[in-house]
């Protein structure tokens, strides 16, 4: 849903704060709040002049908007390979790299918290989904007192049986991080 200037109803208060930011004196300043005024000037459309990786940034910012607001979700990644060359997987591609460790810890304050704004949207997705079939491991076996199945009839159960013997798979095979691999072991009901 816009308001009345257009902008997104989640990113209304980011755009309120750096309204604020943006009429205070330049010299009292941070670097990071600079950098963040351009690009929250380019991104309400009020900086023609800005550098043309302000520009891509906020454009591909524009384009991630129409397709939230067309379709309620962000973009997801079609697994079919090779991949097609759709509106939505160029989306995917380009959030994905503004996730990338050394691309995050180039943006100023303004675009983290831009592309926080977004609903749903996470830094580390797959770590994310790994903590979300650790805590439905840990919270069935609290209900039931035992281990999922890969048989039982219940696909729920089966799903989380088989999440558990990915790990143990992984961990044979030494391509489960050592975190990872921790945090199953100390777990209240080991996986390891």
């Amino acid at each position: 849903m816009d308001t009345s200037d257009g902008a997104q109803d989640y990113v209304f208060e980011l755009h309120e704060l750096y309204a604020e930011v943006a009429d205070r004196p330049i010299p009292l300043l941070s670097v990071d709040q600079r950098r963040g005024v351009e690009f929250y000037l380019a991104d309400i459309g009020e900086n023609a002049s800005s550098a043309t990786t302000v520009r891509n940034w906020v454009n591909f910012i524009h384009d991630l908007d129409d397709f939230v607001s067309d379709t309620g979700r962000l973009p997801r990644s079609d697994s079919r390979r090779p991949r097609a060359r759709t509106k939505e997987q160029a989306l995917v591609d380009r959030l994905a790299y503004q996730r990338r460790p050394e691309v995050r810890a180039g943006h100023c304050s303004y675009q983290t918290l831009r592309l926080e704004a977004f609903p749903g949207f996470r830094w580390d997705p797959h770590e994310d989904r790994w903590v979300e079939q650790l805590m439905r491991h840990q919270s069935f076996w609290a209900q039931t007192g035992r281990a999922p199945r890969r048989d039982a009839p219940d696909p729920t159960e089966r799903a989380i049986a088989r999440w558990a013997t990915q790990q143990r798979a992984a961990r044979r095979n030494g391509t489960l991080p050592t975190d990872r691999a921790r945090r199953l072991r100390d777990a209240t009901y080991r996986v390891l």
